[in-house]
């Protein structure tokens, strides 16, 4: 039963591993070689790393015990040069090493052992103590000047000096013979390790080259039938056996795409009939639009011949009243003749201010023969700024404007004031035309605004506002060629004046 699990489990393993994508089991191949290649290396990495470091502490003994025979070698001629010279400088040096061994003697075994190289040391340890009590009686009766006993205590410590010299060097030699010994099982046991890894990693590298060998071709055979289809398909040849493969990689959802790109084609010659009578009538549709173009520009013209006959009727009355000596009447015929001429001659054309202007001056002088003494016009004009350009027939809606609404309920004292003045800072020139009337509907300002903000085309509905709040279309009309003509949204807005009556309707004109 624990085989066919296994077996199960592989199998499992293994469909799942073929399931996944090419470039997937081509990375989980080369990922896992890779892996195993790296444990191995790690694995005899490490062992290096332990043989090394084995080495290393076995003759590390070796080192400290030559390090304590040197640090004893310095104890012994320091206190060898204070018992004859007597000098300063010996029986600090003396004091300074004797210290020193002190220290390293404490590592040394404190205990007898069994073991012989565990013996040794602690011999060397209760030399090592009767050397300090020896060699410092030594030193003290040399302080003291007792010979008797300065020669008793220095021929006992040069005694137990040599002992503890040849103690020394005998666990030394000990050391070494079995530092020795390991080296040699550490290097044979290198050995095994790095043939074994060299051949772990051939075969692992072996197997990795056969898995990716088979994946690939896993993919060139299908590409290959792919290709054989492709070929059909670009003579034309579109009844051909679809794959409908199973494949869950890219090669299936290759074979998938193509399968789908051959219905699609089906599917598209199928529909060319239909498209092509769908085309058949738009170009009917066309025909008729255009007969209904040609017919509205045949209408436009005719309408065109209306302001023209209106025009030479005025100029026929302006005649007559000069004939018959009316000359205010012929005067105002000619200004009302001269504001039509400018509409029907310059119909979206560009203008100056200066054109601006001069109608402007006509339309004053209408409103002031219908009007009377109503209305006070006041001009402010920037002569260099005359020859600006700017879209016709901006100015007089506004002013109208500003007569229809702004002025309605005024009878008398009535102001409107046109300024024109060239802004050096900005690069820029400034009209603005004002009145001193009921000022501008809050709503109506809002959605005007609004709408130049936002960049999108003004529109007022007139069943959105009562008749007696109802706005011109010219105003409408002025704000929308304004942002047309010089491309921007901040060339037009409307203020409240400062003194709180009346608007200020603002233009900005840039220079180019």
């Amino acid at each position: 039963m624990a085989v066919r699990r296994e077996d199960s489990f592989f199998k499992k393993v293994f469909y799942a591993f073929q399931e996944r994508s090419v470039r997937s089991q081509i990375l989980i191949t080369f990922f896992a070689a890779s892996f195993i290649l790296a444990c191995i290396v790690m694995f005899t990495t490490n062992i290096f790393r332990k043989t090394i470091t084995t080495v290393g502490e076995s003759y590390q003994t070796n080192a400290d015990l030559d390090k304590y025979l040197t640090l004893l070698s310095e104890t012994q001629n320091a206190m060898e040069s204070y018992m004859q010279y007597r000098t300063f400088e010996s029986i600090d040096k003396y004091f300074h090493y004797e210290a020193l061994l002190e220290e390293a003697a404490q590592k040394l075994r404190t205990n007898p052992s069994a073991i012989t190289v565990q013996q040794k040391e602690y011999i060397i340890k209760q030399l090592s103590s009767n050397y300090f009590n020896l060699s410092g009686n030594a030193i003290a009766a040399r302080r003291s000047n007792n010979n008797e006993r300065i020669n008793m205590y220095y021929n006992k410590t040069v005694e137990c000096y040599s002992f503890l010299r040849e103690e020394i060097l005998s666990l030394n030699m000990m050391y070494f013979q079995s530092n020795a010994y390991t080296y040699e099982m550490n290097k044979a046991g290198m050995t095994v390790v790095i043939n074994t890894s060299i051949v772990m990693m051939f075969s692992i590298l072996g197997c990795a080259i056969l898995l990716i060998y088979i994946n690939i071709s896993r993919i060139i055979q299908p590409i290959s039938t792919i290709s054989t289809v492709a070929s059909k398909v670009a003579e034309r040849d579109f009844d051909i056996e679809l794959f409908n493969s199973t494949r869950k990689d890219e090669i299936g959802n290759i074979c998938r795409a193509f399968d789908a790109m051959i219905i699609s084609i089906r599917q598209y010659v199928d529909t060319i009939w239909e498209k092509a009578k769908k085309e058949n009538e738009l170009r009917e549709k066309e025909i008729e639009m255009r007969a209904l173009i040609t017919d509205a520009h045949f209408k436009a013209l005719q309408e065109q011949i209306k302001p023209h006959f209106l025009f030479n009727t005025l100029n026929t009355g302006a005649g007559l009243a000069m004939m018959e000596g009316a000359d205010r009447t012929c005067y105002f015929l000619e200004q009302v003749a001269d504001f039509l001429r400018y509409n029907i001659q310059h119909p979206g054309q560009d203008a100056t201010i200066k054109d601006e202007i001069g109608m402007l001056d006509n339309y004053i002088y209408i409103m002031e023969v219908r009007f009377g003494n109503r209305y006070e016009f006041i001009k402010e004009i920037d002569e260099e700024a005359l020859s600006k350009k700017m879209p016709n027939m901006i100015l007089q809606p506004l002013v109208e404007n500003c007569i229809k609404h702004g002025l309605k309920d005024i009878t008398e004292n009535g102001k409107i004031k046109i300024e024109v003045k060239i802004n050096h800072e900005k690069n820029e020139t400034e009209i603005a035309i004002s009145d001193n009337g009921c000022g501008f509907d809050p709503a109506i300002k809002e959605k005007i605004l609004a709408a130049k903000e936002s960049g999108g085309t003004v529109i007022v509905k007139s069943d959105e506002i009562n008749q007696n709040e109802h706005i011109s279309t010219g105003l409408i009309n002025v704000i929308a060629r304004l942002k047309f003509y010089f491309k921007r949204d901040d060339v037009f807005n409307i203020l409240d004046n400062e003194e709180g009556k009346g608007t200020t309707f603002f233009i900005k004109i840039p220079d180019v």
